[in-house]
């Protein structure tokens, strides 16, 4: 309801809980956004450093690894099957181009099971497409943190924050993306931001002394809500219904066997597909209340009906 779009990124619930208890004591807070994509925060951006290791193998050794891929399991409901999902997701993508790769690595679903989702067929080009063919000779990291801020950064986090943030009475700034800071930050050398595999490494150097080395040298920490989990669990009949094939049909604007094709491979764990779950999921959502025209209660009460009934 206070986003007024689908969105995929379950970073929303926990921007709104902190922001909610936030507003209980203070009327302005700060946030980090956009320091990842200044100063290589991404584990994704460890792909590509990575990735030039990779290329060193033979190629007949790759072809070897490579199939294993699709053995390899995916989810996120273990810290094995996690590592499983990254390594496979990494395999698949090592020898593709690097607009292929990068998106390979940012989707939810590839352009595949887009076009089995849909009962119509999507264009043939999307917004990411356009923002990739862009190339201004940069290092590979370099643009692959270009692509970010043109994509993510700008339609995700500073959406999702600055609507939830008004949503609780707060205001939140961003100081990362004061356009001083910005100059600055892309003025310094892809090497500098990411040495040796660590991540926001001069950015990290120039805080020494002036944040703890607890906070300095800990790893990264998503800070999205265990959709996975809970949609196997408290959000079993949640997402049961609202993404059953009378739900499906009756709305008219998914493929049924599509959907029931991305569930079984989902929850076979052949595929991690829970960020797709959650932007269907979302869309019901959303149709319910900006098409069908339903108060904001009245989805809610429906909801929680859903949830008690597990």
């Amino acid at each position: 309801w206070h986003v007024e779009e689908p969105i995929s990124d379950s970073a929303i619930i926990t921007t709104y809980l902190v922001s909610e208890l936030a507003a209980r004591s203070v009327k302005v807070i700060l946030s980090g956004v956009g320091g990842d994509e200044l100063f290589a925060g991404y584990q994704r951006y460890l792909g590509d450093h990575y990735g030039r290791q990779y290329r060193r193998i033979p190629a007949w050794l790759r072809r070897g690894i490579g199939s294993l891929a699709g053995r390899l399991p995916s989810g996120r409901h273990s810290r094995m099957m996690d590592l499983a999902r990254y390594a496979r997701q990494f395999l698949r993508a090592s020898e593709l181009p690097w607009r292929e790769q990068y998106r390979m690595f940012v989707q939810i679903c590839a352009r595949e099971s887009v076009k089995d989702l849909l009962r119509y067929a999507p264009a043939a080009q999307d917004g990411f497409d356009g923002i990739v063919q862009k190339d201004h000779g940069e290092d590979s990291l370099l643009r692959l943190m270009r692509v970010d801020a043109e994509t993510q950064l700008a339609e995700d986090l500073l959406l999702l924050t600055d609507k939830v943030t008004m949503a609780t009475s707060i205001e939140c700034r961003v100081p990362f993306l004061d356009h001083r800071l910005v100059e600055v930050a892309s003025a310094v050398p892809a090497a500098v931001k990411l040495r040796g595999g660590r991540l926001k490494h001069v950015l990290k150097k120039a805080l020494v002394g002036v944040l703890p080395d607890e906070i300095l040298n800990r790893g990264k920490r998503g800070f999205g809500a265990p959709m996975g989990a809970w949609f196997k669990s408290e959000l079993k009949n949640l997402r049961s219904e609202l993404l059953s094939q009378r739900t499906v049909e009756s709305r008219g604007l998914l493929s049924w066997p599509g959907v029931q094709r991305a569930l079984a491979a989902h929850d076979s764990g052949r595929e991690d597909y829970t960020d797709l779950v959650l932007v269907l999921v979302n869309l019901e959502i959303w149709c319910r209340l900006f098409l069908d025209r339903r108060s904001s209660s009245d989805v809610a009460d429906e909801l929680n009906e859903l949830t008690l009934a597990a």
